[in-house]
């Protein structure tokens, strides 16, 4: 019995502890935004439409397949957050391993979530790594394209596929 009092005082004095270092996701999102705010790392919008069509940039999306799939920009491509680098190289790097495409934009819906995972790039060597977020994109009257389709639900029937605008865009 004394064992095992000894054992869970162990385990709650390691606990706490370890949950003094532990960094909430909003804090740390909030922190790293401003940080690449005030780095000249938060891209513009102009930035980013410039990047869409540069030979030495590439637009990725950490978002999930179905936040991807309901909206996202065309020319980016969808990296997802479960192992970034893996498939970051397939956009990036050439058959020899080398950066063909130094220059990144990470974008996500607030750019919570890219300028976590830019920490993971910078690290990987890219030359320059800027956050975005969708939210921008879509408030300043720019396009997004879906991946929805009339296969998939015959309620879309009759419907246009091609660009589509925030309803506050529509003249």
């Amino acid at each position: 019995m004394k064992l095992k009092v000894i054992c869970l005082s162990l385990l709650f004095i390691t606990s706490t502890i370890f949950a003094g270092e532990f960094v909430d996701y909003k804090a740390l999102s909030t922190k790293l935004k401003t940080e690449a705010k005030k780095a000249g790392n938060y891209a513009s919008t102009k930035e980013v439409k410039e990047a869409l069509k540069a030979k030495d940039w590439l637009v990725a999306d950490v978002r999930t397949m179905e936040e991807w799939s309901a909206a996202h920009m065309k020319g980016a491509v969808r990296v997802g957050r479960q192992s970034p680098e893996k498939a970051i190289a397939l956009y990036a790097l050439d058959d020899d391993d080398k950066l063909v495409k130094p220059n990144l934009i990470i974008v996500c819906n607030s750019a919570a979530r890219a300028s976590i995972e830019a920490q993971t790039f910078r690290q990987m060597g890219f030359d320059t790594v800027k956050i975005y977020d969708l939210y921008s994109w879509i408030d300043e009257c720019n396009p997004v394209v879906t991946k929805y389709t009339v296969k998939k639900d015959k309620a879309g029937m009759n419907l246009k596929f091609g660009d589509f605008y925030a309803e506050h865009c529509k003249k």
